[in-house]
């Protein structure tokens, strides 16, 4: 299993007034989650992903919000996986929602989990900048890989 920004809880970022009759939602939620990109990454692919949150509907954030940061708290479940399933943890150096820290916490609650911080990457890493997401994401299909070739080969 791959989780991107992979941490068990974010609390905080519900924000109730997106959904108010005076404030363009999507204008208001894609400028706010443009901060969580890495000033690293090529403008073309930042301005691209505030065009993606741009595009949402009435109150479409908001849910989403509320979604990561009210309902999406999983502290006392993670310790409860059993590790069978290799867990790879990769997060942004720039994402100030779920930090690099955050997710090293949530890695030393699962079993097998390995945490990678990846560095010139924010929030979003596979629409702000694919080029340097695909460095870190490329050896650890190879690890997923390596492991089904040792599994079927019996060792």
């Amino acid at each position: 299993m791959i989780a991107i920004e992979a941490c068990d809880y974010s609390p905080g970022w519900f924000i109730d007034w997106l959904y108010h009759p005076e404030v363009h939602g999507g204008e208001a939620c894609a400028t706010s989650v443009f901060g969580l990109m890495a000033p690293q990454s090529p403008e073309e692919y930042r301005w691209e992903t505030w065009w993606y949150y741009a595009q949402g509907g009435p109150g479409i954030f908001r849910g989403d919000l509320y979604f990561y940061s009210v309902d999406h708290d999983f502290r006392q479940l993670a310790e409860k996986i059993s590790g069978n399933v290799p867990m790879y943890l990769m997060t942004g150096v720039y994402d100030f929602a779920c930090t690099p820290e955050m997710t090293a916490e949530t890695g030393k609650k699962l079993r097998g989990s390995e945490t990678i911080i990846m560095e010139e990457i924010g929030h979003f890493p596979m629409s702000e900048n694919p080029v340097t997401f695909k460095k870190y994401l490329m050896p650890v299909l190879e690890k997923i890989m390596s492991r089904k070739l040792q599994a079927q080969a019996g060792v």
